[in-house]
């Protein structure tokens, strides 16, 4: 949104009768938050969190592998088999903080979705497919989410399922994203 003469000054005094109302401090322009780096860019925001992807890679001991080229096989479909792996414990921690990365990578959602459905009882390809998410982060740590401002205000929703495709337990998969105007407000996948 950009402010004109009158809208600025309609901030300014709103501003102002917050400061006579409330103690309140200005901040500055935001820059980092809950570990997400905020630059502002002529057209909106955007909101990457390159330094918590490469302290997840750093943690998985992954800072130096070899980046790859998607995060899963869109084909294959997980199954329960295969032999457990040793530490669940750090399968679970990983996984957990892949979750966190979606805030502002929507393109790792389905492989972290896929990692997550097998937290309770982690295999050896549960956890091969973890390192490919991995791998995939190493390559494209920069990229981020582009929030930008439009004066279009129509609201355009598209949703898609996956019926039985559990190869295990043959649920369902759903999911839907919500656009207003050119920016993405809403998204949801689910099992």
């Amino acid at each position: 949104m950009v402010l004109t003469g009158s809208s600025s000054a309609l901030l300014q005094r709103i501003v102002d009768r917050l400061r006579a109302e409330f103690a309140i401090k200005d901040l500055s322009e935001l820059r980092f938050f809950l570990g997400i780096d905020v630059k502002r860019t002529a057209s909106g925001f955007y909101l990457s969190q390159k330094r918590y992807a490469e302290a997840v890679l750093d943690r998985a001991g992954m800072m130096n592998c070899k980046p790859a080229p998607a995060p899963i096989d869109a084909k294959g479909k997980l199954s329960a088999d295969g032999a457990p792996i040793d530490d669940a414990t750090s399968y679970r921690s990983l996984a957990g903080a892949l979750q966190y990365l979606t805030v502002t990578r929507l393109d790792l959602a389905f492989a972290v979705q896929q990692a997550c459905l097998h937290m309770h009882d982690p295999r050896v390809p549960h956890q091969a497919l973890l390192k490919r998410i991995l791998r995939y982060v190493r390559g494209t740590s920069s990229m981020g989410l582009h929030l930008c401002g439009s004066r279009n205000l129509s609201i355009t929703a598209y949703s898609d399922a996956d019926w039985a495709g559990c190869p295990d337990t043959r649920r369902s998969t759903s999911g839907f994203c919500v656009f207003l105007g050119d920016a993405l407000v809403s998204w949801s996948s689910k099992r």
